[in-house]
């Protein structure tokens, strides 16, 4: 379970027949008004939690730091943490950056380095231009990666995420620009988070919120922030910390979990698999001695269908970093022993990298290949959009039974086989 739920207001409407969620973003107001002004702003869709249905995020055009056109689908492969953020910020925002340096460190630290990036994307796509965020990145050591783009695609980025900003004017007097010296001239309203997304890009866990740093900042970081800025930092509100996002993902990647309590199968060794899969008619034969490979991409799976014609076939789709994938695969391993002489399996490895895929498969042997697919990909057969999937196709060619969730257990999945495999 995730270390934490956070509660906030739901406002009714019973005029409307419908639920509010509002979170206030409270700014200052222009010097000589003597008041302050708030803002009722859309609230991220889930918050401190995780999403019950993972959303993939849209495919959206961005910039970073060299000026080169990227997007978010560059970190497909890899957990992805996120946080809104601006360079110009004096209120929140170099303790986002504060907090992310700490979780970097951290990942490094615990080995995730290389499974886990971290990202801040802008909410002020007018300033924060490549060449500002180099220099932000040189003035206070920032070691993940930073993201601009277009004022249109930066708007549809955070619409999709529910993170509100709006151009609003600048105090008086201005706040100072830290990298041209000159007076602000407007300033950006915004609310604040961080958002985990899963190695296919889908948004997988949303705090809302504030980072807590336990009051400790870098100098450079801690001279950005004004007077409320230091009371953020000494008290900051719905607070969420480097720790706790670690902790989050050691959810999701399933590091918590002891290897002895995930598998509820004990699959045949090699020499066992092989011994029941002898004397298997030609077509499954040659999936069998492809058994653990991870082949070529879509147009290869789709030919090893054409082939597979005749045989009812079980697809199966799944990654290395999605835990309940590697808590089903023993399963996998067991049934196309038992019934690989009958029925064809194949894997579609999804939105995985090879490295990370080769090597899982070279830890937990099956007697059947798989292929490198994305979840576009496999709309191609099915309306795939989670792994684990499993998809079964009769003998012409025809899915009769899709499973978008993980075997719990040998049975249910040697019953699925049995009627919608073997028409038992």
């Amino acid at each position: 379970m995730l270390r934490r739920i956070r509660r906030i207001a739901l406002i009714g409407a019973a005029a409307l027949g419908a639920l509010l969620l509002l979170v206030t973003l409270t700014t200052r107001s222009p010097a000589g008004t003597g008041t302050d002004s708030a803002a009722q702003v859309p609230a991220p869709l889930a918050v401190g939690t995780a999403l019950e249905r993972p959303r993939r995020t849209p495919p959206l055009a961005l910039i970073g730091e060299d000026g080169k056109p990227t997007s978010l689908a560059a970190f497909h492969g890899k957990w992805l943490v996120l946080a809104p953020t601006m360079t110009l910020c004096q209120e929140v925002c170099p303790m986002t950056t504060g907090a992310l340096i700490r979780l970097t460190s951290e990942l490094r630290r615990a080995g995730l380095g290389h499974r886990v990036a971290v990202a801040e994307v802008t909410v002020d796509p007018w300033r924060d231009s490549p060449a500002r965020l180099r220099a932000y990145r040189r003035m206070t050591g920032v070691d993940f990666t930073q993201l601009t783009g277009t004022p249109a695609e930066i708007h549809r980025l955070w619409k999709f995420f529910g993170v509100y900003f709006k151009r609003v004017p600048q105090e008086k007097p201005p706040a100072v620009d830290w990298w041209t010296h000159r007076p602000e001239a407007f300033d950006i309203q915004h609310t604040d988070g961080v958002f985990i997304l899963d190695p296919a890009g889908q948004e997988r866990i949303v705090d809302e919120g504030m980072p807590d740093v336990g009051g400790h900042l870098s100098a450079a970081l801690r001279r950005l922030l004004d007077a409320e800025g230091r009371e953020n930092l000494a008290h900051p509100q719905t607070p969420w910390s480097a720790a706790e996002i670690l902790d989050d993902l050691d959810w999701l990647m399933d590091r918590t979990v002891p290897a002895t309590s995930l598998p509820n199968a004990t699959p045949p060794s090699a020499a066992a698999a092989d011994s029941m899969l002898a004397g298997s008619p030609a077509a499954l034969a040659a999936v069998h001695a492809q058994a653990g490979r991870l082949l070529g991409g879509y147009p290869e799976l789709q030919a090893r269908l054409r082939q597979l014609h005749g045989y009812p076939v079980v697809i199966n789709a799944w990654a290395s970093w999605c835990p309940p994938c590697r808590a089903e695969f023993p399963l996998l391993a067991s049934a196309s022993a038992a019934y690989g002489r009958r029925v064809a399996f194949l894997g579609a490895d999804t939105e995985d990298s090879p490295g990370n895929a080769g090597a899982f498969l070279a830890k937990h042997p099956v007697s059947y290949p798989s292929y490198q697919t994305s979840l576009a990909d496999l709309q191609g057969i099915a309306p795939v959009r989670v792994t684990p999937t499993t998809i079964y196709v009769d003998p012409a060619g025809n899915v009769v039974h899709i499973q978008p969730s993980q075997y719990e257990s040998q049975a249910a999945l040697d019953n699925d086989i049995a009627r919608y495999a073997l028409g038992q």
